[in-house]
């Protein structure tokens, strides 16, 4: 079948399923399916490669939806292969992106991206589940081959009802994104200690979210905004053409580059480096800043030999400084409370699309138990 005649039949798909029929599946596949944990960190990416392997089988037939592997490690074709890859990021990810079914239930960019353990096992040329499972993953990676070769013995009832399944399961996880979205971009009354909530969850993209907090509340009086957010991780900065994971920007042009390193992060001559290209190729730019959650990482010997250096004292180097996420909170404090901290960093969570499902569910739960 022609690939645009697809696309237009699982585009109607998507819209038109409600339902499915949890009857018509096998109970072994149920069971795998129970078993996977959708929205969770880690097992995201996987998600749309079942997908398009259940609307691949249900199209063709006769092919073996587990060769997901066009060429095997020396770039030999694989008899009855084909690149689950190329008709997930075609196919696959554009559609459940138009209606808004990717954030919590699949990569956004393409399973295999996400998932590069799988991509790395082409030399078995075809997904068994008798694989020697070596690989470290997030997710169950014999789960995932159980699901995939189920899906392989599937007749063509029982595929549609698998799509439909699939594209639920979406729903249903963009429903309660939707419920809790509106909740956080509700004004609350709840105040806590930020940084102590940071220091008991490991979320980069949190970290991200409360500095660009920070910032909004030192810049927001004088027209200038805060850029960055909504980035998905996977999209670097240089090939997005964004000077840091964060920018301060006025009509357009960027003021500020701002590069987030999380608890587990410190900087190296290297992040200096690259930091003073991104200036050259930004000379608008006033400022570059790190800022570093680990208070000790902005403060250690290293750092103190940067900042006393005479490449951030000539040049490019003049305008890189570096601080902890602890100096800049504390700057912030005296001109809004930690309340008002609080709800812009809620608004800035519902916007970071690559913010674990757990770390947006335990903020929520922090604002909701606090007395209002």
């Amino acid at each position: 079948m022609d690939s645009n005649q697809i696309r237009k039949e699982l585009d109607e798909l998507i819209v038109g399923t409600v339902s499915y029929d949890q009857d018509a599946l096998p109970k072994r596949l149920l069971s795998y399916l129970s078993m996977w944990k959708w929205g969770k960190y880690g097992w995201v990416s996987p998600a749309s490669l079942m997908y398009t392997a259940a609307w691949r089988k249900y199209y063709y037939p006769d092919i073996d939806c587990c060769k997901i592997w066009a060429s095997d490690e020396n770039n030999k074709p694989i008899p009855g292969g084909y690149s689950i890859r190329s008709e997930d990021e075609s196919i696959s990810i554009p559609l459940l992106a138009k209606h808004d079914l990717c954030e919590g239930f699949c990569s956004p960019n393409s399973g295999m991206q996400g998932s590069r353990a799988i991509e790395k096992m082409r030399t078995l040329k075809r997904l068994d589940t008798d694989f020697d499972s070596a690989q470290r993953t997030l997710f169950d990676l014999k789960l995932f081959a159980n699901i995939m070769n189920e899906i392989n013995d599937l007749q063509s009832p029982e595929l549609l009802e698998l799509l439909k399944y699939f594209i639920c399961t979406a729903k249903e996880i963009k429903a309660h994104r939707d419920e809790v979205n509106l909740t956080l971009n509700q004004e609350s009354a709840a105040s806590f200690g930020v940084l102590d909530f940071l220091a008991e969850v490991h979320d980069p993209e949190l970290t991200k979210c409360v500095v660009a907090a920070c910032m909004q509340v030192i810049f927001d009086k004088h027209g200038i905004s805060i850029s960055g957010v909504d980035d998905y991780k996977t999209a670097a900065d240089a090939r997005a053409g964004k000077p840091g994971d964060l920018t301060v920007e006025k009509d357009g042009n960027p003021l500020l580059a701002i590069e987030v390193k999380d608890k587990t992060q410190k900087i190296d001559w290297n992040n200096i480096e690259r930091a003073k290209r991104i200036i050259t190729a930004h000379p608008e730019l006033k400022g570059f800043v790190f800022v570093l959650e680990s208070r000790d990482a902005a403060t250690n010997h290293l750092i103190n030999e940067m900042v006393t250096s005479s490449q951030l004292a000539t040049g490019e180097g003049k305008i890189i400084s570096i601080m902890s996420l602890f100096s800049l909170y504390q700057l912030v404090l005296p001109i809004e409370s930690e309340n008002a901290i609080i709800n812009i960093t809620s608004k800035f969570i519902t916007m970071a699309p690559a913010i674990k499902p757990e770390t947006k569910e335990k903020w929520l739960e922090k604002i909701v138990n606090q007395p209002q």
